[in-house]
């Protein structure tokens, strides 16, 4: 994959959730690591986003309304535009794990996350 730069060195991050204090507490966390952060609802929001920011990452929750994280993957791995971006799972719903990677998912983790765990997958995500 081609390493697209944002405004820092370590990339741009699109988080894709619906809660939005876990997304500004997130946001917060990945700024101080030296990310860009740009944030998303929906799935149609992350779509957009996704085509137009060209992230580095996707960090998506399953339970994101707009049909959900699954088909937002799906949806995403059909763009030439977004096909290559990884793609890590941030959810409260077990069991989806095989769907997940099935569909493209780089990583799977489950809420509440780690913070340290979360920015470690990043890392070697983005690597």
């Amino acid at each position: 994959m081609m390493w697209r730069k944002g405004k820092t060195e370590k990339g741009k991050i699109l988080l894709i959730d619906y809660e939005p204090d876990l997304v500004r507490a997130l946001q917060i966390r990945l700024k101080k690591n030296g990310y860009d952060v740009v944030l998303a609802f929906d799935c149609i929001q992350g779509f957009i986003i996704a085509q137009k920011e060209k992230p580095n990452l996707i960090i998506l929750d399953i339970m994101v309304p707009g049909g959900g994280g699954f088909a937002a993957v799906e949806r995403l791995k059909l763009s030439a535009d977004t096909r290559d971006i990884p793609i890590i799972f941030l959810t409260g719903i077990s069991g989806g794990e095989d769907r997940a990677y099935r569909a493209g998912a780089s990583s799977y983790l489950m809420k509440p996350y780690d913070p340290n765990e979360l920015l470690g997958v990043i890392r070697r995500t983005l690597n």
